[in-house]
């Protein structure tokens, strides 16, 4: 019956990530045929740069969904409510720091202008609210809720645009319009959560000093290894961006989001083993519980990478037909490979949060980071967009291996 539960809820918080790969198989097409690759560069990199929020969230969220499994219902509102609060003045706060920094830089340099820069600012500060709401959603095993708000937030806000291209496409060619149409569904995907924990009655007006210790004693470590992840996942598109262009960042991208959705199964994991190992005392118990999920993922997934490796190539050529070039194509199989290690990265690196562990998870990252911007460095000097890949996936093998 317990087995059955869990399974239930993994389903449920996997289901965003299913739902975004039927989704991806529609709109991908969509965006390159209409907007090429040069256009539909320079929309993913709005979307990318809002990723910061894993280091502007100060992980407020994720925090107070370990402590609520540690303390009586009474006290959960309050923690739901300080940090709900805390998340929204560290975010004005944070967000009106990095415009006041942009201000100054493009005083010196109008080449860092780019068009309503005050809305990406905005989209920022909303995403660091969603995030915090998600995870207490997470804390709160609303699972249905949590997995509803993900596939609002992220699947629907960068899928959705394309049907408006597909309906007027003069219209919204202009990748700021798409962007507009991108925050209209997060500020939906927020509301929902937030309105729903009002109707729950889990929000009150009491303070609570225990979750502020929590935010004090951890935020720190969390927010290092958040800040070791957004440079792993995310900084070699920027560097792309910067040295080789939106079209290149485009032809790495699509091969990458499409690899990246193995981690709808280990994110649905996560999903539900937190709050199981956060509130269990049972160290054995802990220990069986993060196996299972561990093993679970790595059998399971590695049995079916390896019955679908021989058939990769002509299922991206038959889904992106003459987009599907050879270069896609070899990305494609070097990051199916990374995102399967990272996964498993992934699960453990939670479990050492969930244990207040999070100082190791940055040793071990700051160890890897040197050597990540080696192969960054030489990525650069060369050019070659193949070399961030196996920059990538080196890491990614490395991290698993410590």
């Amino acid at each position: 019956m317990i087995f059955n539960k869990n399974l239930g809820n993994i389903i449920i918080s996997s289901t965003p990530g299913l739902i975004s790969i039927f989704l991806s198989f529609f709109t991908i097409p969509i965006y390159l045929k209409y907007l090429g690759l040069e256009k539909y560069g320079n929309f993913l990199i709005l979307h990318i740069l809002l990723s910061v929020v894993m280091i502007t969230n100060f992980n407020l969220g994720k925090i107070a969904s370990i402590k609520m499994q540690k303390v009586i219902n009474k006290t959960k509102n309050s923690i739901i409510s300080t940090t709900i609060v805390t998340s929204v003045i560290s975010s004005a706060l944070v967000c009106l720091f990095f415009y006041l920094i942009y201000v100054f830089l493009i005083n010196f340099n109008n080449n860092l202008t780019f068009n309503n820069y005050k809305i990406l600012f905005f989209a920022l500060f909303l995403s660091n609210l969603y995030v915090t709401l998600e995870n207490i959603s997470k804390g709160l095993k609303y699972y249905f809720l949590s997995s509803f708000g993900n596939l609002i937030f992220y699947s629907f806000s960068l899928s959705l645009p394309a049907l408006f291209i597909l309906f007027d496409f003069k219209s919204y060619e202009n990748v700021n319009s798409l962007f507009n149409i991108s925050l209209y569904i997060k500020i939906f995907g927020i509301l929902l959560i937030l309105f729903t924990l009002i109707y729950k009655k889990l929000l009150n007006f009491n303070f609570s000093s225990l979750i502020l210790k929590d935010f004090l004693a951890y935020a720190k470590w969390q927010t290092l290894s958040s800040t070791y992840v957004q440079i792993f996942d995310f900084f070699d598109k920027y560097l792309i961006k910067i040295f080789l262009g939106a079209a290149s960042l485009s032809l790495y991208s699509v091969p990458q989001q499409i690899a990246s959705k193995l981690s709808v199964i280990s994110d649905g994991l996560i999903s539900v083993f937190i709050p199981k190992i956060a509130s269990s005392k049972n160290k054995k118990k802990t220990f069986e519980i993060l196996n299972s999920n561990f093993y679970g993922f790595f059998y399971t997934v590695g049995f079916f990478l390896i019955l679908v490796n021989p058939f990769i190539d002509e299922l991206l050529i038959w889904w992106l037909k003459v987009n599907a070039s050879l270069d896609m194509i070899y990305l494609f199989k070097i990051f199916l490979m990374t995102s399967f290690y990272i996964c498993i990265t992934h699960i453990i690196s939670t479990f050492l949060d969930t244990q207040n562990l999070s100082k190791k998870n940055s040793e071990i990252e700051t160890f890897i980071l040197i050597f990540f911007i080696i192969g960054l460095i030489i990525s650069v000097y060369y050019k070659n967009i193949n070399f961030f890949a196996y920059t990538i996936l080196f890491r990614s093998l490395i991290t698993f291996y410590q």
